[in-house]
């Protein structure tokens, strides 16, 4: 699913992306706790600035699996969903933080569980648990 985000605050998107992501794999060797400044996602955003279909695109950052893309389609900017490496609740709580409050809010069937989670449960569904 597509969530168009066009409209919202960038710099506090590319923040709370990263706020509500944690270390995974390797990305142990590289964490760094606390937020990120204004300036150091200004930066990440301007890495995209001049490219013609992405907007942002967000893998590891100081450690930390934030795996979020921002794509263009004409004028507008959306987002997937599900959240890779995340759930339904963390990509609801990232959007709640920065939507525009005069944009109605996107309807999202909030889950416990991601695409990539790896419970029990999940590995069952799935039909990968040994």
């Amino acid at each position: 699913m597509e969530i168009d985000i066009t409209g919202i605050n960038l710099i506090e998107f590319v923040k709370g992306v990263y706020r509500l992501s944690v270390p995974a794999g390797l990305g142990w060797l590289h964490f760094t706790e606390g937020e990120l400044t204004y300036e150091e996602a200004k930066e990440i955003l301007d890495i995209w600035k001049k490219d013609k279909q992405f907007t942002l695109d967000m893998d590891y950052i100081k450690g930390r699996a934030c795996k979020m893309t921002v794509f263009r389609k004409g004028k507008n900017l959306y987002i997937r969903s599900p959240w890779y490496d995340h759930t339904d609740i963390q990509l609801e709580k990232l959007l709640k933080m920065v939507w525009p409050k005069d944009i109605p809010f996107p309807e999202i069937k909030a889950e416990e569980h991601g695409i990539s989670c790896n419970c029990v449960l999940c590995q069952n569904k799935r039909g990968t648990k040994a």
